[in-house]
């Protein structure tokens, strides 16, 4: 007959932190959507700025639409989706940085707005995007899908590394 005897010093101490990281991830399950969203805003601007490049790339404009451009004074063929830089300014760089649910919304000088919104309940973040420059995000009858808003592996390999980030930053702080 045998006798295991096992002593374990500082046991209480160790579950004690277990219980304060699991809380701390349980009260911060809103801030961890944000820090994803924020992490595959960054791919969604790289996106912008490659004028589709993440999905395909974008097609070029139309004859119609590079007269109207040069006509109001922008580049006629590129870049796509940038006149005035609102689109890309609400629907990525204000990603980046966002924090907490709220609106982004901007209207340019020719009167076409933009909006998002942002709305985060226990860990669930829905954004939407609303307004005449977010019809670029669908095809319609007389335009191709211009998607600056994506979901892939690369998407969603972001949007892991953003909660990894925010989780190792907030455990070890406590």
């Amino acid at each position: 007959m045998f006798t295991i005897s096992v002593s374990v010093k500082g046991m209480p101490q160790a579950l004690d932190h277990i219980r304060r990281v699991r809380k701390a991830i349980e009260d911060s399950k809103d801030d961890l959507a944000f820090a994803a969203l924020n992490r595959a805003a960054e791919l969604f601007e790289q996106n912008f700025m490659s004028e589709g490049g993440a999905v395909g790339g974008w097609a070029d404009l139309a004859d119609s639409t590079v007269r109207e451009r040069e006509a109001l004074g922008f580049g006629g063929e590129h870049p796509i989706l940038v006149r005035y830089g609102d689109l890309r300014n609400i629907t990525t760089t204000s990603l980046k940085a966002a924090g907490r649910s709220g609106t982004f919304s901007a209207t340019d000088n020719g009167g076409k707005t933009i909006t998002v919104t942002l709305k985060a309940n226990r860990g669930v973040l829905n954004v939407s995007a609303l307004g005449e420059k977010a019809i670029n995000q669908e095809a319609g009858d007389d335009r191709p899908a211009r998607p600056y808003w994506f979901v892939d592996g690369n998407v969603q390999q972001a949007a892991r590394e953003g909660v990894v980030r925010k989780l190792a930053a907030d455990i070890g702080r406590l």
